[in-house]
């Protein structure tokens, strides 16, 4: 499944900028959020760690609570110099003998430090409802060929 264009949230915009959150460095997670999130997630200014952004879909059938680590995460030049990407290898989620529920929301954190994991960005999965990945399917998000996001 493709995402939609990832949004930063407020806050990470302000991390970034001070050096808090240094792209391309420390370990970034993403967690899959149910419909119900929508207004948490879209109140983009206010969400400042990974866990406010709630409710996450059950810990079940493969899936483990706040979510799972992005492989390869690079920051780097996108199509010229002057635009930079933030980037990472799509995200493969299995439903192994239990279905991943009411998922809509995709949302990406990063840990820094031992302290608590940066909300940075968050996509919705689906224009539509929120949809069940049925055991033993997988859900692959596939990123866009741009970047994750970029910065121009």
């Amino acid at each position: 499944m493709a995402a939609t264009a990832f949004t930063l949230y407020g806050k990470a915009k302000k991390k970034i900028g001070n050096g808090t959150i240094r792209l391309g460095v420390g370990n970034y997670r993403f967690k899959l959020c149910t419909s119900a999130a929508s207004a948490a997630v879209n109140a983009r200014s206010t969400r400042s760690t990974l866990a406010s952004c709630t409710p996450e879909i059950s810990a079940r059938g493969g899936y483990v609570a706040g979510g799972r680590l992005l492989t390869t995460p690079t920051w780097g030049s996108a199509t010229s110099a002057n635009i930079m990407k933030f980037d990472a290898a799509d995200r493969t989620f299995t439903a192994s003998l239990s279905s991943l529920i009411n998922c809509k929301y995709g949302v990406i954190g990063v840990s820094t430090t031992a302290g608590a994991i940066h909300a940075l960005c968050f996509t919705r999965l689906t224009s539509g409802t929120q949809f069940t990945v049925t055991s033993p399917n997988t859900l692959t998000v596939v990123f866009d060929a741009l970047g994750i996001f970029t910065l121009a």
